[in-house]
């Protein structure tokens, strides 16, 4: 399973100023080196024509309350970190649907699929032609769910005739991800919300088959299980999007607090380990509940949050590497058995509130494609309470046979301390190191050949 990496949403619509993103924090997410290390940046494609776009979107007349000023910066400070921008549309033009409206609630007229797959592309050229290039582009976000906002509903069929009809429609547009130039633009179907099987009629048909390069799903209700047809078909697979907040301004406050980083931590594993994905793509990358504060609910406007330094330790050991197999065995520190299913990465996302809340320890390891590294991402999740997470105590890490590594360095974090560099003693092999993790911890080692 290739990871290709993690990030967040960039603020849209006519949002509260606080939640604008900056070029101050793109740098402060995804500087690999001084920042949180993310690679993964989601950005809206507004329902405006590209005569418009300039004027009405980067000259902040359409949404004056949100300032899009430094739109290509911000892609280009995303692209000089060898990130990936994926840009993702809410609705065509009004005119284009059935409801007259940006609004859910309409479909696609199919003679303006030509115009809308153009409008797709011209966005992309545009980007490239302002020395901002994007990675991909999808065709629609949630084209199962019926917005009150800006949507537009897709039926499988209706995906896989748009993308029959119009084929790759981005080829000669050039892209850019991962630090490098691509000759073309990558296509995504309709971001699937939760019942990704939508897509399975174009994955089915060798035509659109053929134009779709990537595959977007959201995990709102819990939607899991590995895509496999996608898969089959040698499709990644990227979650693009999904938020969990307190519901409530009298629980707002918590989620930006230590012991909620658990609910945010397990959909990441959720997605990568249980799910198989590639990528994992949170909403809002600034906001009280997300990443970087944005001054709501007792956050402080730039500032990382506990969700920020949890999604920055499988940014800085799991990104652009493949993940492989882990056993486990012995005891934890209060000497119970370790046992998968039990205390330790739970084979489904159980537990309450759709397995957010599930307290079993979680361990993944990611070896470096080249083979001369290879990390692990730990952590020891407790309930919103800080009760019932897994001490492991004094744990041994047993390299693969033949692996010797000639250094390693780990990073934890906890209530206390955050993202806080830890060398590692090896074996006299560098076959083995021995690392210490109690509960409501995550820690992160890199063993590098």
């Amino acid at each position: 399973q290739y990871v290709r990496g993690f990030g967040g949403m960039l603020g849209s619509w006519n949002t509260d100023p606080g939640q604008d993103v900056s070029v101050r924090d793109i740098e402060t997410m995804y500087n690999p080196d001084t920042g949180l290390g993310y690679n993964i940046l989601r950005m809206m494609v507004y329902p405006y024509g590209m005569e418009e776009w300039e004027d009405q979107i980067i000259g902040n007349v359409a949404y004056p309350n949100h300032d899009n000023s430094d739109w290509y910066d911000i892609i280009k400070k995303v692209n000089g970190y060898k990130g990936y921008i994926l840009a993702s549309p809410w609705s065509p033009l009004a005119a284009w649907k059935t409801n007259n409206t940006i609004n859910g609630g309409g479909t696609l007229k199919t003679n303006f699929y030509h115009d809308y797959a153009l409008h797709l592309k011209n966005y992309a050229k545009l980007m490239s032609d302002r020395g901002a290039p994007i990675y991909a582009i999808s065709i629609q976000n949630e084209p199962n769910f019926i917005a009150t906002y800006d949507g537009c509903e897709w039926s499988a069929d209706e995906m896989k005739n748009f993308f029959v009809q119009e084929g790759h429609f981005t080829d000669g547009v050039p892209g850019y991800g991962g630090g490098e130039a691509i000759s073309s633009v990558k296509t995504m179907n309709g971001e699937t919300a939760n019942n990704i099987n939508i897509n399975d009629t174009a994955l089915n048909d060798a035509t659109s088959r053929a134009a779709i390069d990537l595959i977007g799903r959201h995990i709102y209700g819990a939607s899991g299980g590995e895509y496999t047809l996608a898969k089959t078909h040698n499709k990644e697979v990227w979650m693009t999007e999904h938020n969990i907040n307190g519901g409530n301004a009298t629980s707002y406050p918590n989620d930006s607090t230590w012991n909620y980083v658990w609910k945010f931590m397990n959909e990441v594993d959720f997605t990568i380990r249980l799910n198989n994905e590639n990528a994992f793509i949170w909403w809002y990358a600034k906001r009280f509940y997300s990443m970087i504060g944005d001054g709501d609910y007792g956050t402080t406007n730039h500032a990382i949050l506990p969700r920020g330094y949890g999604l920055s330790h499988y940014a800085k050991f799991a990104k652009e590497t493949n993940r492989v197999d882990v056993a486990v065995s012995g005891t934890t520190a209060t000497g119970s058995a370790l046992t998968i299913g039990s205390n330790v990465n739970v084979a489904v996302w159980g537990g309450t509130n759709g397995g957010q809340d599930d307290t079993t320890a979680k361990i993944t390891a990611y070896e470096s494609p080249d083979g001369n590294s290879i990390s692990l991402v730990m952590f020891t999740p407790t309930a919103p309470s800080g009760a019932n997470g897994v001490n492991l105590g004094s744990v041994t890490i047993q390299l693969p046979a033949g692996f010797r590594a000639a250094s390693a360095v780990a990073m934890r974090s906890n209530a206390s301390v955050k993202a806080q560099t830890e060398n590692v003693a090896l074996s006299a092999d560098g076959n083995q190191a021995a690392v210490s993790l109690s509960d409501n911890e995550i820690l992160s080692v890199r063993f590098t050949r």
